[in-house]
């Protein structure tokens, strides 16, 4: 049955398209009981609207795609031409990201087009087989007792309000995409000082920064703070608007599950085909679908009370965390009007030691000149001097070395023969003529007790 609506539905659809405005109205006469003719007009219309939008998407991904592109090739050829440089690196960096953002949006458009597409193929889906239903009903003379369904604007509405949350948070992407930070290795480093003073903007804290990273500036390093503040200002409005969008989601799902709940009540209506219903049974029906209705209602107002609390809680813990950021924003102001005062200072005081100074006169000046000078010459003076007396001194010295040089340059060199002493030395440990008795130094002759000698084991006991 399915089948043949939908090719009955083609089949009109194309007698339609056929058909120009004026042949449809003609064959659709209007009257008080009827609104057919205008119907045929507002259908055209929808048609025309659905073409343009279609023309104008299709023209818009072409564009997008013809865009990623152009920008794909212009990669390319930078890595073609390769140089090593940090501007080079810079450039390469940040047209890589370029590239996977543009992929990311037209990843995340073609999901939410994707999305949009099977929700209205279901409500279709739906609409089709009420219509199927109602068919069958022509061909029952008798009635039956028939569930009404209600109406999806519940899910049209969560549509475009997820619509609506995507797009906020793609201009919170943006937004986050904009924010200048530091270098990755010079942010970490911020993070991990910032860490260290658990988010208190201080002297020291100012001060550990510029150590950590030495190659900015001060200034430099409070905007990195506004910016990081910043960031993660965007970030909690993020993850707030991403579970509310879960939150919708699920209740579209719930919805959507309802919806088939009462389409499979719809449908075991149909099948059991009673000629007619008692009227105990049918109260009964009336009586559970009321109960159903109070117990939808009553759960329904549960959850958004605790959803309200739910949303007061996190809405204290933003407003918490803003009159944070409030507050190191107002630290950051004092600090800098602070240094603002000391650097006025500061140059208040040189102009006044400036101010200060005795004028010179140029006569003066040269007076001075020819001072310092005299002054230069006598120390170079005594300087010579003292490097004259310290020359004479060394080659007096050297003469005294080259005379007794000379002096005992006959007498033979006895550095290498060895003396008596030296020899007797050698000898006396092995040498047999000459007897040290006890006081030799052999094994025998060492001493352990007072007038006795060391005997082997092998000997004791011999005689």
């Amino acid at each position: 049955m399915l089948q043949e609506c939908k090719s009955e539905l083609a089949s009109c659809k194309a007698k339609l398209i056929s058909l120009s405005i004026k042949d449809m109205s003609k064959l659709l006469p209007i009257c008080k009981t009827s609104i057919n003719k205008n119907d045929v007009f507002i259908l055209n219309d929808m048609i025309e609207k659905f073409d343009f939008d279609k023309e104008k998407e299709r023209d818009n991904k072409k564009t997008s795609l013809r865009l990623l592109r152009n920008d794909v090739q212009r990669y390319i050829k930078e890595l073609k031409g390769f140089t090593n440089s940090h501007e080079y690196y810079q450039k390469i960096e940040s047209m890589a990201n370029n590239i996977t953002n543009a992929i990311t949006d037209y990843k995340s458009k073609m999901s939410y087009q994707f999305d949009t597409l099977t929700q209205q193929e279901e409500e279709l889906y739906d609409e089709l087989k009420m219509i199927e239903q109602k068919m069958d009903n022509y061909d029952i003379i008798e009635k039956q007792p028939i569930i009404k369904r209600k109406p999806m604007q519940n899910n049209e509405e969560t549509t475009s309000e997820l619509g609506q949350i995507k797009q906020k948070v793609d201009q919170i992407d943006e937004k986050i995409d904009q924010i200048k930070l530091l270098e990755p290795e010079d942010h970490r480093e911020f993070l991990r000082t910032r860490t260290k003073h658990k988010g208190k903007i201080s002297q020291n804290f100012i001060n550990d920064c510029l150590k950590a990273i030495p190659f900015i500036t001060e200034d430099q390093l409070i905007e990195q703070i506004d910016n990081h503040n910043l960031l993660l200002q965007l970030e909690d409005e993020k993850k707030e608007l991403l579970t509310e969008y879960k939150r919708k989601k699920e209740e579209n799902k719930q919805i959507q599950l309802q919806q088939e709940q009462l389409q499979q009540e719809i449908e075991k209506q149909k099948q059991i085909k009673k000629p007619l219903v008692p009227k105990e049974e049918r109260d009964k029906l009336k009586e559970e679908i009321k109960q159903w209705k109070i117990k939808r209602v009553t759960q329904k107002a549960i959850d958004e009370i605790e959803y309200e609390t739910k949303k007061d809680i996190e809405k204290q813990k933003s407003e918490n965390l803003k009159k944070e950021r409030e507050e190191k924003k107002q630290q950051v102001q004092y600090y800098r009007e602070q240094k603002m005062i000391e650097k006025q200072r500061e140059q208040e005081l040189k102009q006044v030691e400036t101010m200060s100074k005795r004028y010179v006169s140029q006569e003066a000046k040269e007076r001075i000149k020819m001072k310092e000078n005299h002054l230069l010459e006598k120390k170079k003076s005594i300087l010579e001097q003292k490097q004259k007396k310290q020359f004479d001194q060394e080659m007096k010295q050297q003469a005294r070395d080259e005379d007794k040089y000379i002096k005992f340059a006959y007498v033979e060199s006895k550095f290498n023969e060895t003396t008596q002493a030296a020899e007797q030395q050698k000898r006396q440990k092995f040498d047999p003529k000459i007897d040290q008795g006890k006081y030799a130094d052999t094994f025998g002759g060492n001493l352990l007790g007072a007038g006795r000698r060391l005997i082997p084991g092998w000997r004791q006991n011999l005689g």
